[in-house]
This record gives structure tokens, C-alpha cells and sequence, in this order.
């Protein structure tokens, strides 16, 4: 694993806009999103065997999560379940439909599209779970035009001063993977006949640029027919303020409604269920919404099951579970904030990061030293509902780039990897991407006239 210099291709702006969702912030070289936007571009070369080793950690640690799923909604003596779904801080009201959402994975009802692991792979050879993305994975967009990157500068510039090896290849079957999984879903859903809804927040571009990615692989590799439309969260709103499309409702009957008032039967989400059932609460539509999700008729990319995976909270119940399992060496120590035992307070007393139970892209975390930051976002919000303590590890660096890998899990197998920088220890939003290349030899051999 080492980082390369490439070139900074003189019309980089222009191949994205014409090649990629996401478009303005990884085109905007302020931002610095696109590694294209720095003085000096680089990539990260892996060889095979890492690039095996992490797809082999890929592939366990989702079988981890499913083992883990199993014994957590497993009732050996009542209330059992109930007391994991407390300690996450998930709303009671949504426990019934969460455990009805994960029996009804056999048979196959509440599918999941994709899920994505943040993975720390470093120098030495270790590979340790971060933390899961499990039900709002973005990045999609950007995992598939680091393709786009690559094929390009094969294409057009192997003959300048900074060549990539000439066997130069990614570990990157996104597309493929998802369609593939697009085929599951549209055979076990009526999606022909129904169509789908990707509900996504007006104000967060990368959720409408991930949700049209999704809709173009849908439509390429599947059915063009199939049916499509964007809801968005609250709804729009012209410069002056007047409404232009109402945003998701809720019937008398917990369905999700359109803009125009028709129940959404199959619905992709970009926000948060968490999120979801605050909204829900405050508009007084949670025991509807509830019974709703326990009948399983309408349903969600992601389903509920997956809010337990992306709480925070998991990785100290796994901890808890696995710490002398096969899958140890993919963990880091981690407990609750409230864990009072003698290793959770040595833990707390070394060096250690502390993480909101439903903070994401860094937000709330900070890297400390007994009750000391070194370092810490803010928490805009987040960390009322707890905290987790999790073991320090150092992310590799290049450049001045802290970076760590997000490893892509699809229909049960690893589907390829995006790699995020950033300057700080904690990778925050709108970091660095930084693409990545698998090569054996490192060489770049000119072909023959």
C-alpha cells in the first residue's frame, strides 16, 4: 500500500461534469473533494494480496453482521430484545416493526440494496472496522466515477511524465454489483408495476446526485420502464419562499404519500430512520407510521433492520459478542459511555474516540485522552443520545491526507472499495476522494510501435 503521483489531467473539470453524479463539488476545485483539486493528485496502489485481504474482511465482517442480527433479536428469556434496542436509544414505538422487519428476511421481504464499512487498512497489514453504514451509504456516485477516472487517464494519458502501472486495475464492481441487486429487488418487488420513490433532502445535493446514480443503473442494466420519481423531504420552494412540491406525507393509514397525495407502495431513503421517527413524533403520526411498518406491506431500501447496524451502539454490543471469535481481529475495543467496568474505564483513561450512537460523517466524535479532546468536530445536534468509547487507531497517511477505505457489501459480497482523506484524524463531510489502483509490479511498459 503506497501512494503514487499522477497527473492532473488539463481538462479534469470538464470529464467530470460530463462523466459524473456529483458533478459541482467534485468538479469545484475550492472544495478540494476530487483529488484532481489539489497542487499535486496522487492515488493509493494496493497490491493483490491487499486488495484479496480486504475483500476477505469485507466478506467476514458481513457475516459477522448477520450472526450478530441473529443474536441480537434471539430471545432467550423476555425482554431480552427489548433491552438491546434500549441501550441504541431507538424509539419504543418502532421495536415491533424492527423485529418484524428482520424476521422477514427469510423470506425474502426486507431487502437491503448495499451496505458500506469504513475500514482502517494500514501499513501493517491490519484491517479494522470503524464503524457500518449501514442504511444511508453514500458514496455510490463517486465509487463509480473513480472508474470513470481511471479508464480516462489509460485512455488519454499513459504517455505523460506521471504513467500508471501498466497493469493498473481497481477493486470496483459497484455498478455491476448494484445492478445485479437492482434484478433481485425487481423481481421480489413489483417494481414494473408499482415503480419506485427516492425520497432524498432538498437541501443535501449528494443525496439527489446518489439517488439519480441509482435510478441510471436501474435503468441501463434492468427495465428503462420502470417507473421512478424524486420525492424530497420537506419539499421545494421557489426565491421567494412560495411551494412548489409539497414534501412526504404521512396518510391516516401510515403510508408514505407523494407530492400529489398517492401512497408511495416502494420507497429508496436517503435520511435516517432515526430522523424519520423524530419527524414522525412531531407530526403526531407515530402510531400510525409504526403499526404500518409492522405489516411489511409498504416497503423501504433501507429496511429497519439496517437502523441497528448503523447505530454506533452495535459496535459495542459486537465487541461484547465477538471479542473472542473469528472475527476479533476485524474489531476494536469499544463500549458504552455508561460502562463502568474496569476495562471500559481503562479504555476511556488511554487514548480513545468517542462517538455519538447516531452521528455520522464524524460529527459529535472526538479522539481523547481520559476526558481530554485532542481533537473533536461539533456535535451539531447529536451525543443526548449517548456515547460509545472506541479503541484509537492511527489511519495511514499520504500528502498530508489522513485516509481511511470504505469497503462496498453487496448481496453478501464485496463489491469494491472508495478511499476518503482528510488533513484532520476525524474524515468529516466532503473530506478528499482519493482513487485508488491495484498493481503488482508498479511498472509502467510502453507498448510496442
Amino acid at each position: 500500500m503506497k501512494a503514487l503521483k499522477v497527473l492532473r489531467r488539463p481538462h479534469w473539470q470538464q470529464h467530470i461534469r460530463d462523466n459524473a453524479y456529483q458533478a459541482d463539488v467534485l468538479s469545484d476545485a475550492q472544495q478540494k473533494y476530487w483529488i484532481e483539486a489539489l497542487p499535486q493528485p496522487f492515488v493509493i496502489q494496493f497490491d493483490t494480496q491487499e486488495e484479496e485481504a480486504i475483500a476477505q474482511a469485507t466478506e467476514q465482517i458481513w457475516a459477522m453482521c448477520v450472526e450478530f442480527l441473529d443474536w441480537l433479536f434471539t430471545e432467550d428469556s423476555p425482554g431480552e430484545v427489548d433491552q438491546r434496542l434500549g441501550l441504541l436509544k431507538i424509539r419504543r414505538d418502532y421495536w415491533p416493526a424492527i423485529k418484524a422487519s428482520w424476521d422477514r428476511v427469510e423470506p425474502v421481504e426486507d431487502l437491503t440494496l448495499m451496505t458500506r464499512f469504513d475500514l482502517v487498512v494500514n501499513e501493517a497489514g491490519a484491517i479494522k472496522l470503524i464503524e457500518i453504514n449501514g442504511e444511508t451509504p453514500l458514496l455510490g456516485a463517486e465509487t463509480v466515477y473513480q472508474w470513470n477516472w481511471l479508464v480516462d487517464y489509460q485512455r488519454n494519458h499513459q504517455k505523460s511524465i506521471l504513467p500508471l502501472p501498466s497493469d493498473a486495475r481497481q477493486f470496483n464492481e459497484f455498478w455491476e454489483q448494484i445492478a445485479g441487486q437492482w434484478r433481485w429487488i425487481a423481481e421480489s418487488y413489483p417494481l414494473r408495476e408499482k415503480g419506485i420513490s427516492f425520497l432524498v433532502d432538498e437541501r443535501l445535493e449528494e443525496d439527489l446526485e446518489m439517488a439519480m446514480q441509482l435510478i441510471q443503473i436501474l435503468h441501463d442494466e434492468v427495465d428503462p420502464s420502470i417507473y421512478t420519481q424524486i420525492v424530497y423531504l420537506r419539499g421545494l420552494e421557489d426565491d421567494q419562499g412560495h411551494p412548489i412540491q409539497r414534501g412526504l406525507g404521512v396518510d391516516e393509514e401510515g403510508y408514505f404519500v407523494d407530492h400529489v397525495n398517492d401512497r408511495i407502495p416502494i420507497l429508496w431513503k436517503m435520511y435516517d430512520w432515526s430522523d424519520i421517527q423524530n419527524d414522525m413524533a412531531n407530526a403526531g403520526c407515530t402510531t400510525a407510521i409504526a403499526q404500518r411498518l409492522v405489516q411489511g406491506d409498504m416497503k423501504v431500501l433501507e429496511p429497519l433492520w439496517k437502523q441497528v447496524l448503523s447505530n454506533k451502539g452495535a459496535m459495542a454490543l459486537m465487541w461484547a459478542q465477538f471479542k473472542d471469535s473469528i472475527y476479533a481481529p476485524y474489531l476494536l475495543e469499544t463500549y458504552f459511555d455508561h460502562d463502568v467496568s474496569p476495562v471500559a474505564t481503562k479504555l476511556m483513561l488511554n487514548m480513545h474516540v468517542k462517538k455519538p450512537l447516531l452521528g455520522m460523517e464524524g460529527v459529535g466524535t472526538s479522539i481523547e485522552v481520559g476526558v481530554g479532546a485532542l481533537e473533536q468536530r461539533p456535535t451539531l445536534g447529536y451525543g443526548a443520545e449517548g456515547y460509545i468509547y472506541q479503541e484509537y487507531i492511527e489511519l495511514p497517511q499520504a500528502f498530508g491526507y489522513h485516509y481511511m477505505v470504505g469497503s462496498w457489501v453487496i448481496n453478501d459480497e464485496p463489491a469494491g472499495i472508495i478511499l476518503r482523506g482528510d488533513t484532520s484524524r476525524i474524515t468529516g463531510r466532503h473530506c478528499l476522494i482519493i482513487p485508488h489502483i491495484i498493481s503488482d509490479d508498479g511498472l509502467y511498459i510502453p507498448a510496442s510501435p
